[in-house]
């Protein structure tokens, strides 16, 4: 039940690790809701975002020593996969300047729980980039790479890898809750480049930056 070999013991702290995020994405939507902001729940999802980032952050280091297999050290990345990472941010950022261009030609629909009715000069625009261009990214990081694939994808075939990559990045799609067909498919695609840098680099913070980087670029282009 404690280890990540248990089947049981994951599907268990998934199902909960996942009402958690859905709570925290709920607050979110109601910190912004009719375009203004509630200081009552920023408060709460601030509350509830430290609780979950110091155990989300906790539980992960401590799966990790379940692994024969020991991620690589941050040194290693940068010398190893510094050319992958800025290739990744080249990709992002050129799909997100795309997205706008096309948002504005009014060839792409906006997408939904993206605040970006605020001024820069509101205090809400900086709220909206915390809430949702650093907290969340993490949070849903976390979910959708990191716990999935400690509790479903450990295995070393390159199939496992392929189908974690894709049901990591429709959990991620899931996550950013877009009606529509386009934008569900590009939040897929986003999804499919999180995971695989998670695979590439065996480090939870290149997704999550990665992530932080494309929110934060939406919500400045929007």
């Amino acid at each position: 039940m404690r280890s990540p070999a248990s089947f049981f013991g994951n599907l268990v702290r998934f199902i909960f690790f996942t009402v958690l995020v859905l709570l925290a994405i709920w607050l979110k939507n109601m910190a912004f809701a009719d375009n203004r902001v509630s200081e009552t729940f920023v408060v709460l999802f601030m509350a509830l975002a430290i609780i979950m980032l110091w155990f989300f952050i906790r539980q992960f280091n401590l799966e990790q020593q379940y692994f024969m297999v020991r991620p690589n050290t941050r040194q290693q990345v940068l010398s190893n996969a510094s050319g992958f990472i800025t290739l990744m941010l080249l990709i992002i950022g050129a799909l997100n300047l795309l997205i706008a261009w096309l948002q504005t030609d009014n060839k792409l629909p906006a997408f939904i729980n993206t605040v970006g009715h605020f001024d820069i000069n509101d205090g809400g625009f900086w709220l909206n980039i915390l809430l949702v261009g650093i907290i969340l990214p993490i949070l849903e990081q976390l979910l959708v790479t990191g716990f999935l694939f400690n509790y479903a994808f450990r295995g070393s075939r390159p199939v496992t890898a392929v189908v974690g990559i894709f049901i990591s990045a429709i959990f991620f799609a899931i996550l950013q809750f877009q009606p529509l067909t386009m934008p569900f498919v590009i939040q897929l695609w986003f999804g499919l480049l999180f995971a695989m840098s998670y695979l590439y680099t065996r480090r939870i913070e290149v997704p999550i930056c990665l992530n932080i980087f494309s929110a934060i670029l939406m919500i400045v282009l929007a």
